[in-house]
């Protein structure tokens, strides 16, 4: 007789941020969260990405497309189903300003908003020229994290990830159908404040976030930070 299968009954509804889809799922299982455990040991990004992504198949019922889930879909609908997978809220630790001290934090995981898209995507390059910008996919990310990249080689690999389309007076170029060295030409080409307008769209894409304060337990500093990003939260 084959032994019984356990919390298979609670289900919840979230939105996708990017597509506006409602979903429904499931908290995540034991056999889930060891997998999530294993790939976070072994402090490969890329792993504990795909462990993310796996565990966000597993849980969620209806049909996602997967390879169009940006960075920003994937923190959110994990922080969602962590929420009722392990509790509603998240102990973090962060350091005073002043004198580095740890402190521990507890977040409340519904009081992080969720991350809005707040730019059109469209930068004037110049008077006849368009750059349509789009936010990087979960397998851009996987791509940025290629052994022997340095820091900078990562932050161009990215930007040429979001660029999608380029308009002049004439001619229309679908970049995700042009060679990955002409995108970075064209990247190499522009001045340092065509360049700054593209760099900003990149550095405040959406992502987690959540204004925090608090009194430093050790020196009693006033301290107010935001945190950004899944690995703030946990």
């Amino acid at each position: 007789m084959a032994l019984p299968r356990l919390n298979d009954k609670p289900k919840y509804d979230l939105v996708i941020p990017s597509t506006g889809q409602q979903v429904r799922f499931r908290p995540y299982l034991v056999k889930e969260e060891k997998v999530l455990m294993m790939a976070i040991e072994s402090k490969d990004q890329a792993q504990a990405l795909n462990a993310v992504v796996d565990t966000l198949e597993a849980c969620i019922e209806d049909i996602i497309d997967k390879s169009v889930l940006k960075v920003f879909d994937i923190e959110y609908m994990f922080l969602m189903i962590r929420s009722k997978s392990v509790g509603e809220t998240s102990t973090v630790t962060v350091k005073c300003k002043d004198c580095e001290a740890e402190n521990e934090l507890v977040i409340p995981l519904s009081d992080i908003p969720v991350p809005k898209i707040e730019h059109d995507g469209m930068i004037q390059i110049e008077s006849d020229i368009t750059l349509k910008m789009g936010y990087p996919v979960w397998t851009d990310m996987l791509n940025m994290q290629e052994e022997g990249k340095s820091e900078t080689e990562q932050t161009f690999a990215m930007i040429a990830a979001c660029c999608n389309v380029l308009e002049t007076a004439k001619e229309r170029f679908d970049l995700k159908d042009e060679p990955l060295s002409e995108i970075e030409n064209f990247i190499d080409s522009l001045s340092s404040s065509q360049f700054e307008k593209i760099k900003d769209f990149v550095q405040n894409m959406p992502r987690l976030e959540k204004d925090v304060s608090f009194d430093c337990q050790s020196c009693a500093a006033k301290n107010e930070m935001m945190l950004r990003g899944l690995d703030d939260f946990f």
